[in-house]
């Protein structure tokens, strides 16, 4: 076994961790003596609270994630200039988790924690640009095999598209201009709003239900909006599944993404592109003022129209009356004279009637009075016979022959010894007056 003092102890040394530390950070020193570019996908980018940025870039080799940490320290993004691939102010790029991007920087080990990192001085732009058009071209190239790059356009626009479905993030600034484009107008639009993210990895599953949802729940149009960003914020409305559904809408769909120089596929494939918010609600003002114009020229058309019809009416009237009213006077006299005659030959025929009716009615009156002179005899005679015999049944008549007629209290005659009790008073009545009796003994017949 070899001594701590022979060649194989001074071969084998012994490192302290600052030692190895430091012996690493040299080698990469000599191995990396300026900055490299690296490319990955960022992934996991925050900042702490001393204003640094950290992320990670991620790669695929062999079906293994690789990783390595980036830093993007607070003085050195002030002395490179790159806050703006941070804070949007960039017009190409914005850096964002999800986005591949070719970072330049310096390869760093730090020896009090044995980490290693990259420390970022530079992005390369040109790479995630390329990679964004690249993957641009073959989406509109897939629309185009798939025939889907007019189809939104062939979809039926209303003349009066006032029921709008609204496709962006609620509160922001392009709701709100497009909102005020809407409200300054005198028409009423129906604006069903659909919140959704307009970038990120959530952005793409949420506008393709809105898209869905805001058709199926029978609005006229459907927009779709967002303000300004990089152009990889706005490469989200490249994508392959957004692009198509824009495309698959089956109402039309208006599109206001970016700026003004912007355009999107989702531009491409909507059946209107407009450069601002506020120029999409422009649109379909302008649509609704059209449409309205429209009827208004028609209705003023149809108006004139009725005036000239009434007009020749009137003419053809008083042409035909100047021709007619010879033939129409001289109808008329004949007319007049026709009835005259007839009311004469009318009140002719009146007179001999009433006087045959006269004469009729007297000879008639003077049978009837005949009839009713015998029949009044005949009746005097009956009413004759009918008193005498009244007079017979006269009961006073019986009274002075001598019978009497008892009547009990309550006035009732008493025609029977039936009903009547010991004590009953009773009054009986002779032709010359009455008496008063009280009943002592109710003796009946014997049969």
């Amino acid at each position: 076994m070899p001594t701590e003092n022979g060649p194989a102890a001074q071969e084998r040394r012994i490192y302290t961790v600052g030692e190895l530390n430091r012996a690493i950070q040299s080698a990469l020193k000599v191995s990396f003596p300026a900055a490299v570019r690296v490319r990955g996908e960022v992934q996991r980018l925050s900042r702490n609270r001393s204003g640094h940025i950290y992320f990670e870039l991620h790669g695929q080799e062999n079906g293994a994630t690789l990783q390595i940490k980036v830093a993007a320290l607070k003085w050195d993004r002030s002395r490179f200039g790159l806050d703006r691939y941070f804070d949007g102010t960039d017009p190409d790029l914005q850096l964002q988790d999800k986005l591949e991007v070719c970072i330049e920087g310096v390869v760093d080990f730090y020896p009090n924690f044995g980490s290693l990192s990259l420390k970022m001085v530079g992005v390369d732009k040109s790479f995630t640009l390329g990679q964004l058009e690249a993957r641009r071209r073959e989406v509109l190239a897939w629309l185009k095999r798939e025939g889907m790059l007019e189809l939104n356009a062939a979809a039926p626009l209303a003349a009066v598209p006032l029921r709008v479905g609204l496709v962006t993030s609620a509160g922001s600034a392009a709701e709100h201009d497009f909102l005020s484009g809407l409200r300054a107008s005198p028409w009423r639009f129906v604006v069903e709003r659909a919140d959704c993210r307009m970038m990120g990895d959530a952005m793409v599953a949420q506008v393709v239900a809105a898209l869905g949802a805001l058709a199926a729940s029978g609005v006229d149009v459907v927009v779709v909006t967002r303000g300004g960003g990089s152009r990889a914020d706005l490469s989200w409305f490249d994508n392959q599944d957004v692009a198509a559904a824009v495309a698959r809408c089956p109402v039309p769909v208006i599109t206001a993404i970016g700026h003004e120089i912007d355009r999107s596929i989702a531009d491409v494939v909507a059946q209107v592109s407009c450069k601002t918010p506020t120029a999409a609600a422009q649109h379909l003002v302008d649509r609704v003022d059209a449409a309205s114009t429209r009827v208004e020229t028609a209705a003023e058309r149809v108006a004139e129209a009725l005036a000239r019809r009434t007009d020749e009416s009137r003419r053809r009237l008083r042409e035909v009356a100047a021709r007619m009213q010879p033939a129409v006077a001289g109808q008329v006299n004949r007319r007049r004279l026709w009835l005259q005659q007839r009311e004469d030959r009318v009140l002719a025929l009146a007179e001999r009637t009433l006087r045959d009716s006269r004469t009729a009615a007297h000879e008639h009156l003077r049978r009837i009075g005949a009839a009713a002179a015998r029949r009044i005899a005949v009746a005097a005679t009956r009413l004759d016979t009918l008193a005498a015999q009244t007079r017979l049944l006269d009961p006073q008549l019986l009274l002075a022959r001598g019978w009497t007629l008892t009547v009990a209290a309550d006035g009732s005659i008493v025609k029977s010894v039936a009903g009547l009790a010991k004590g009953q008073r009773l009054a009986t009545r002779f032709h010359d007056g009455r008496i008063a009796s009280v009943i002592e003994e109710v003796e009946p017949a014997s049969e």
